[in-house]
């Protein structure tokens, strides 16, 4: 085993804050992961077989998560294209999670990035784009530069799988990306911010540094190849 690899499955007990058990945040991130199955499933099942683009998928995703979120919460709603009334940023993450109130308007809860693994049209000038991007829209960067996240302690990036690789094998190919970028760009990038299992969980986390804070990363894997 290497060293990146010792280093992402390693105790992180401490680096991220504990997730109460039926905590808002708990509750969200279960929705997500219960979504990966009747997700695949639609897509399965739908009229048009080649869907492959990350709107169309984001878009069947968010129908579905609707449906695992209304077996929890009623007092949450799913928006797919969150545009921010409060911040101003100029990013619009590709979902968000909002409380519903009559007459009154509300910070988003919890925003997620979609990306797809690997980019689509394996176009060389996209291969990092869950990190980086050549028009700083890369996934991991749009929170790290305040596109994306502002005023928020938690968000989350969602990573649909298009290959034969397993989610271990794009963590490992992830971390690489930022070890790299670490050493090219250490004012701005650390080895700290790679993705790290927790420990007798599922949950993937990461921090993303950002000028004067951080914001902590959960990232959802879902393998949508049909190998």
């Amino acid at each position: 085993m290497d060293n990146l690899t010792n280093k992402v499955n390693s105790d992180a007990d401490g680096k991220f804050p504990t997730i109460k058990p039926k905590s808002t945040l708990r509750i969200i991130i279960q929705s997500i992961q219960n979504t990966y199955a009747p997700f695949i499933e639609a897509l399965r099942c739908h009229k048009n077989p080649n869907l492959s683009s990350e709107k169309s998928l984001v878009q069947e995703f968010v129908i579905q998560n609707d449906i695992q979120l209304r077996k929890y919460i009623n007092s949450i709603r799913i928006d797919k294209e969150y545009t921010d009334n409060f911040y101003k940023t100029k990013g619009i993450p590709d979902f968000a999670f909002l409380p519903i109130e009559e007459g009154a308007s509300h910070e988003p809860l919890f925003v997620v990035e979609a990306k797809i693994l690997p980019a689509p049209d394996n176009k060389i000038h996209r291969e990092k784009e869950y990190v980086i991007g050549s028009n700083k829209n890369g996934g991991i960067e749009r929170f790290k530069i305040g596109k994306h996240g502002v005023g928020q302690n938690d968000c989350g990036l969602l990573g649909f799988i298009n290959d034969e690789n397993t989610i271990d094998d794009w963590i490992k190919q992830i971390n690489l990306w930022i070890v790299d970028l670490s050493r090219y760009k250490p004012s701005i990038w650390s080895d700290e911010e790679i993705l790290r299992k927790i420990d007798n969980s599922n949950q993937i986390l990461s921090i993303a540094k950002r000028q004067s804070d951080h914001v902590y990363l959960h990232h959802f894997f879902c393998k949508i190849t049909k190998h």
